[in-house]
């Protein structure tokens, strides 16, 4: 079971559709809490035509996104393996809340059907995006992600918070 991670900064539309192409991805999965992006080519609706276009299948995944989560979702007080806020409160919802568990399901479930999913948000790096901690939980799920990062291809290694999150994950997602 393989899904990759991009973020969409600085990459080039004709870029990003090359790359879908040559990684063999069926589904990008935008993790973005709301689809909409200063760069028209990257707006949900817009984003999912020109996906329908080479082949590829667009699913929005809000209930993944972390935009404005830390203003209404209260961290547990044991979520101490980062120092943000923002990270800490979707950390925690993450591992507890049914409809993120659920989303996590789905892609889990795209990766083992073969559809290599690629999950979609904006910050280039997963160690500055939220990426990196949906990641933890895929590969704790059994998936193995490799992070598109420019010309790089970097697998996985666990953020500072997978051992919380694979340790938190219902038995039934693992």
């Amino acid at each position: 079971m393989l899904a990759y991670t991009v973020g969409y900064g600085g990459l080039k539309p004709e870029r990003f559709l090359a790359l879908v192409r040559e990684l063999g991805v069926k589904v990008v999965a935008d993790v973005r809490r709301f689809p909409r992006s200063k760069l028209e080519f990257y707006a949900g609706e817009r984003l999912r035509a020109s996906l329908s276009e080479v082949g590829v299948e667009y699913a929005w995944f809000g209930e993944l996104g972390a935009l404005g989560l830390a203003r209404s979702y209260r961290p547990g007080e044991d979520v101490t393996c980062t120092g943000s806020p923002t990270f800490r409160a979707y950390v925690h919802y993450l591992v507890s809340d049914p409809r993120a568990l659920a989303a996590l399901a789905r892609l889990r479930d795209a990766a083992a059907q073969g559809r290599t999913p690629l999950v979609l948000c904006r910050e280039r790096k997963p160690e500055h995006c939220h990426r990196q901690f949906v990641a933890d939980a895929l590969v704790a799920m059994g998936v193995r992600v490799v992070h598109v990062v420019g010309a790089q291809r970097l697998e996985h290694r666990g953020s500072p918070c997978y051992s919380y999150i694979a340790s938190r994950l219902p038995r039934a997602a693992r």
